[in-house]
């Protein structure tokens, strides 16, 4: 009798266990008729293989009883159009629209959408003097296991490695990550975000896994909902519920013709008192395949983030086109994965109203806490809303045991660098951008030369290289050591003994990215106009204010120009003497920097506006040296609107004093001379002007300024699109003694240059174009031909 009790309890109780799970993992999907908002009974309903699934019931819900093994599912039923569904995590309404359907907008949809928008920031936690929450998020990437076949009897390499990847997917994920979070803010102090755990399968580094830190809204307003982006949308009032004893609308706004054709599908909900957004469902992008489910809590009046997800897909079908082409046909089950990233964050232990310690906002907004591997599996488990099921916890255990048999994490960290122009091997980081140039000057320029990496030290690093040109006869080189001073804040001093060649004119640019300096290459390959010079630097670099770099610079330089040229009344071989002391400001409000374990900044986000300035004072302190103020200034702007994204530069400069030649302003000239239009074709510069040739004008003061309209990109077909930029350049500047440079003749840009040009990106290998530009204007000479000049563009 006890026994059979016992069996029993433990029948329940199983039982009890499974229902449990399939209620948890069950949604409603409920189809609407647009029209009259009326439950659609009988619509039939599909997986993406076309299997028919079942129909909708007398309330016209689908129950979805394996969200796992569904992703999407595809209604139909005749006489409206075909619906694909996102599953995601919520239940959710379904709106169909008969075919040939076309509905105006709704005014008082439209009206309840631009109250939730104009009363965002009353209804945000910012709205508070202070708050604090933690965040619980995880990131997986999967592919279903059914998307690759079984082969039985094994022949090749290739078919036992179908196998094995096969079997890895049915009982593993391709990768699993999570990551907790405690965020604060204070009106008074800021904000502040803290990594506090961290676990991602195969990876131990944190910072390999950062770029992900700022991808969750926390706490904005999706940029989707704004009245700019929703004007072309068609948005409809379709039902008032009570959600959470408040009245509650319901929007549905979408973009497009017809249902068959729309996209950026939203259903809203906004509370009817506050008018604060309260959920919103629905495709955001018609590109990516983005799916996104966001719901806020309300607290004291304000309306908080609770939870947040998106899913989209990783293989577009156009780069599973391009990508058939490389691969062998034994390989294309890689291809074949409905590969998709899930990205579920939870925000919890919402507290207002607390009185923060100053100090807790020291440095920068997003750290990395420094006892993030201390009980990170307690932190990560007391703040998961779902235990991890079997797969996603054999998911670690798989990609650990991959990570470490074939050496994976290294081997990441490895490309990293090559990406950012360094061959780390050791403690030693090699120089790879750098080994090879061109010019006129010294021919084929070729460089060797690194610093020394955290391997050798976190405290300072010890830089150098030695370069030699195959045309000139001189050796160059040079060393430095740089020491960590105050690492929250970049605080860098450095020491640096260098002697080399520049071309006249042109200084070399404080700040500039690996990509920067990669996509300089090309600006001096007809530049013969150089000037040798040796100098010593003592520099100091940190970030004083959040986004803004300062660099401090006493400098001591012996200059000499290196073709026919004189200044004044020195000797044409006269080697000048400068003392300088120079400020450097970069200062870049949309940078996001990370504080790393070691102390040190780390780049999360980079995007422009980005500001430099630059002054420098010479002194007269020595023989065959001369006293001059410069004053440099730089502005990089990037303009995104339906018409395409705009690249605006502006540059000004100023010298004032006497100065030779090679420290005024030159017009970053890069044409190639020649006779005939392709006697003329080259490769485009860098923030250059493509139909000016190098060392023909020069100024004391000046003024540029640059402007790249990137338009739309026109798809040819799956596999081929057009990107097409329009250009315009312009130029002024004076010289106050131009009399006092004999020898070289050179023009003064008095009269405004221009050109403009048209440039076809991204024809061959994905990054290789053509450009065609002409001069226009006060500087444009005889026939059309002659202003014209052709030119390879490189997009990286």
């Amino acid at each position: 009798m006890i026994l059979t009790l016992k069996y029993k309890l433990i029948t329940v109780l199983l039982i009890f266990l499974i229902s449990t799970e399939f209620i948890k993992a069950q949604i409603d999907i409920k189809v609407i008729n647009i029209e009259n908002n009326q439950p659609i009974i009988n619509a039939s309903v599909f997986d993406k293989l076309n299997n028919f699934l079942g129909v909708t019931n007398e309330d016209g819900i689908f129950k979805v009883l394996d969200t796992k093994k569904y992703e999407r599912i595809i209604i139909k039923i005749p006489g409206f159009e075909e619906k694909i569904v996102a599953i995601g995590k919520l239940n959710k309404s379904v709106y169909l629209f008969r075919k040939g359907l076309k509905l105006k907008n709704d005014l008082k949809a439209t009206k309840i959408l631009k109250k939730m928008w104009d009363n965002r920031n009353l209804n945000s936690p910012d709205h508070l003097d202070s708050y604090e929450f933690d965040s619980y998020v995880k990131f997986s990437i999967e592919a279903p296991s059914d998307s690759v076949s079984y082969i039985p009897n094994p022949k090749t390499k290739l078919d036992s490695l179908n196998n094995k990847f096969k079997s890895l997917l049915d009982k593993s994920m391709l990768f699993l990550g999570e990551r907790t979070m405690t965020y604060k803010y204070d009106k008074k102090f800021g904000r502040k975000a803290i990594v506090t755990a961290y676990k991602a399968g195969g990876f131990s580094d944190p910072e390999l896994f950062n770029a992900t830190i700022t991808l969750s809204l926390v706490n904005e307003i999706p940029k989707i909902l704004t009245p700019k982006e929703l004007q072309h949308n068609t948005s409809l009032l379709v039902d008032s519920i009570d959600l959470n004893g408040r009245k509650t609308y319901i929007i549905y706004t979408f973009k497009g013709k017809s249902q068959s054709e729309n996209y950026r599908s939203l259903t809203v909900f906004i509370d009817a008192k506050s008018y604060a957004l309260v959920k919103l469902i629905g495709n955001t992008s018609k590109i990516s395949d983005i799916y996104y489910e966001i719901t806020y809590a309300e607290n004291n009046g304000i309306w908080y983030a609770e939870n947040e997800y998106i899913q989209t897909k990783l293989l577009s079908k156009n780069f599973i086109e391009k990508m058939n082409k490389l691969l062998p046909k034994s390989l294309f089950f890689f291809t074949r994965l409905s590969t998709t990233a899930t990205i579920e964050s939870n925000f919890l232990n919402f507290k207002s109203l607390i009185v923060f310690d100053p100090k807790e906002f020291n440095g920068y907004e997003y750290a990395i806490s420094k006892t993030i591997n201390t009980d990170k599996n307690l932190t990560l488990y007391n703040l998961r809303t779902d235990s991890l099921s079997n797969k996603e916890s054999n998911t670690y255990h798989e990609l650990n045991r991959l990570s470490k048999k074939y050496n994976v994490e290294p081997k990441i960290s490895f490309l990293r660098s090559l990406s950012s122009g360094v061959l780390p091997i050791g403690f030693f980081n090699f120089d790879i951008f750098n080994l090879v140039s061109n010019n006129m000057y010294e021919s084929f320029r070729y460089q060797v030369g690194g610093r020394t990496n955290w391997k050798l030290s976190n405290n300072f690093s010890i830089g150098g290289y030695i370069a030699k040109g195959t045309k000139d006869k001189d050796t160059k080189g040079g060393g430095e050591v740089t020491f960590y001073i105050n690492k929250k804040k970049g605080g860098e001093l450095t020491l640096k003994l260098e002697t080399d060649v520049l071309p006249v004119g042109r200084t070399k640019i404080k700040y500039q990215t690996a990509k920067d300096i990669l996509e300089a290459k090309p600006n001096n390959i007809y530049n013969d106009k150089y000037f040798s010079y040796r100098t010593i630097d003592l520099s100091y670099k940190q970030n004083f204010f959040k986004n803004i770099d300062f660099t401090f610079l006493l400098n001591y330089q012996k200059q000499r120009v290196d073709f026919d040229y004189k200044f004044k009344n020195y000797n044409v071989d006269t080697w000048f003497n400068f003392v300088t002391t120079s400020v450097m400001m970069r200062y870049a409000p949309n940078v996001k920097y990370i504080e790393s374990i070691s102390g040190k900044r780390t780049t999360l986000k980079d995007i422009p506006p980005y500001y430099y300035l630059t002054y420098s004072k010479s002194w007269n302190l020595f023989n065959n040296s001369t006293a001059t103020h410069r004053i440099y200034l730089s502005t990089l702007y990037i303009l995104n609107t339906r018409l395409g994204s705009t690249e605006i530069l502006g540059n000004m400069g100023a010298s004032f004093g006497e100065t030779p030649l090679m420290n005024t302003y030159e017009g970053v000239g890069v044409a190639k001379g020649g006779r005939s239009l392709w006697g003329r074709f080259s490769v485009k510069g860098y923030q250059s002007f493509e139909t000016m040739e190098p060392s023909t004008f020069f100024s004391d003061k000046f003024a540029s300024f640059q402007l790249l309209h990137h338009l739309p990109s026109i798809r040819l077909n799956q596999s081929k699109s057009l990107y097409f930029t329009l250009v315009y350049k312009g130029l002024i500047g004076g010289m106050s003694h131009k009399e006092d440079h004999q020898l070289f003749v050179f023009e003064v840009p008095k009269d405004y240059y221009q050109e403009i040009g048209i440039e076809a990106n991204k024809l061959l290998l994905g990054f290789l174009g053509i450009g065609v530009y002409s001069r226009i204007g006060a500087y444009k000479v005889g026939n059309l031909d002659r202003n014209l000049y052709i030119k390879l563009t490189l997009d990286l």
